[in-house]
């Protein structure tokens, strides 16, 4: 799938990263169009996903941003499907594993 189809943009990159003024992070995957449940836009998730996390633990992020609690957002103003939503369930019990609270929905109430 060409990125710039893709409904959660660029794969190898993060697009929000926000520290906290209670020194937590919070992390933003940005979808700018919805998330159907074709496997290309799955997969793309999925790997947008990953890389966030792996990025989360990696030296250089704790090094710039520290080891508050984590939180990574997926916001998407579009139709998310079920399928979709039932992969962001899966991501975000992986994510605990790294001690990273996934959730679909705005940091933003």
């Amino acid at each position: 799938m060409d990125t710039h189809e893709s409904p959660i943009g660029p794969l190898d990159s993060i697009d929000i990263i926000g520290v906290r003024k209670d020194g937590g992070i919070d992390t933003v995957i940005v979808c700018p169009k919805s998330l159907n449940d074709s496997n290309e836009t799955l997969h793309a998730l999925r790997s947008k996903t990953h890389a966030y996390l792996r990025q989360i633990s990696s030296p250089e992020f704790i090094a710039q941003y520290g080891t508050g609690p984590v939180k990574l957002f997926i916001v998407c103003d579009h139709d998310v499907s079920e399928r979709a939503r039932e992969l962001i369930d899966e991501l975000a019990l992986e994510a605990a594993n790294d001690r990273v609270l996934l959730v679909l929905g705005s940091p933003v109430a």
